[in-house]
């Protein structure tokens, strides 16, 4: 398909508009896109691996990554079930194996946090260990309301709920 622009090259991007609920495609070449009134955006083939040294607030430049390692080889930590580094992972997008993440998670848990805006786990709770996770909420949900009870004055409400809480933390160390 041919840019609905300039009508010269292949289109290889796709902007989609919607305006007062009227969605509008516009297939354009990758000249044409760059320069394209009211878009501010970088066309770039490597655009998930930027994208992602972007939102880990790591350098996107490769000159700059190089004499990094340049200054700092020996401080390189890499992954030793699988070989890759650190800078590798943020140049692929993804991780080279399981133990990555034991290995790199001083650094991947601050990211983690940022693009999912939390470390916490809010699905599914798996069948054999399902009891004992939804208890461990169930506390951590119990000890925020008593705050909030305790916040608005309510003691005979905050009452109950202690002692929930602590009926639900004996039975949990009476299990283990």
């Amino acid at each position: 398909m041919l840019c609905q622009k300039c009508q010269q090259r292949e289109a290889n991007v796709q902007i989609t508009k919607t305006i007062n609920g009227k969605t509008q495609n516009l297939y354009l070449c990758e000249y044409c896109a760059h320069h394209a009134q009211g878009l501010n955006f970088v066309i770039n083939p490597g655009i998930v691996p930027d994208f992602l040294q972007a939102l880990f607030g790591l350098t996107t430049s490769a000159q700059n990554q190089g004499q990094d390692q340049a200054l700092n080889p020996t401080q390189e930590k890499v992954c030793p079930q699988c070989g890759i580094s650190f800078s590798q992972i943020t140049q692929a997008g993804k991780l080279g194996c399981s133990v990555c993440y034991q290995t790199f998670s001083d650094q991947l848990e601050p990211l983690l946090r940022r693009i999912h805006g939390g470390g916490q786990h809010a699905g599914k709770i798996p069948a054999r260990r399902g009891k004992m996770l939804r208890e461990k909420v169930q506390i951590t949900k119990l000890k925020e309301r008593l705050q909030q009870l305790v916040q608005k004055e309510d003691f005979e409400g905050a009452v109950l709920v202690r002692d929930e809480i602590k009926r639900l933390e004996q039975a949990k160390g009476g299990e283990e």
